[in-house]
């Protein structure tokens, strides 16, 4: 990311931290995944991984946004807050029962968030569905052919609850093989 984009992401939670409350898809299918290290990525204002530390996950909680992360560092002491260029940034391998991707999309770390969960872990990921053009947005299947290797619990699109986007993809999977 440039700094460019990190100065936007801090101007947006200046004004404007986000929802509170954890999204809707982690609520319903985070307990598939069996409790231990989660990873967060793009965390925002934290409120998922608020929700997960309360479920009894340690959380590496990760955001390029200094004003989001000094926002959530210190409100949990199971959360460990990291601010960090997502477009350099490394996902550790073999480290989590747990991967959350909301409303984020940097295709370049697919394969290693494949790679960052244990046999048995499981990735939530939802995120925007757009033109085949727009780099911050999926394509209509994309996010299922990007994670067949893993065993796919769940995946739809739909119509988006939010006002600037028509549509979302969320996908739920469990990483069956520790060869995938």
């Amino acid at each position: 990311m440039t700094d460019k984009d990190r100065e936007k992401w801090d101007s947006r939670y200046l004004k404007e931290m986000g929802a509170s409350e954890a999204s809707q898809i982690l609520k319903a299918f985070f307990g598939l995944a069996p409790c231990g290290n989660a990873l967060d990525i793009a965390c925002g204002n934290g409120r998922n991984s608020l929700f997960l530390a309360s479920k009894g996950f340690t959380v590496d909680a990760v955001d390029v946004s200094k004003v989001a992360t000094a926002h959530l560092k210190g409100k949990d002491p199971k959360i460990n807050v990291m601010r960090r260029d997502m477009d350099t940034w490394i996902i550790p391998q073999n480290r989590y029962e747990l991967v959350v991707n909301i409303r984020f999309l940097d295709r370049r770390l697919f394969p290693m968030i494949k790679e960052g969960l244990r046999t048995g872990g499981v990735l939530i990921f939802e995120s925007f569905i757009g033109g085949k053009k727009d780099k911050y947005r999926l394509r209509q299947n994309e996010l299922i052919h990007a994670f067949q290797p893993l065993r796919i619990v769940y995946y739809e699109e739909k119509e988006s609850d939010h006002d600037r986007f028509d549509q979302t993809a969320s996908l739920v999977a469990v990483k069956t093989d520790p060869a995938v």
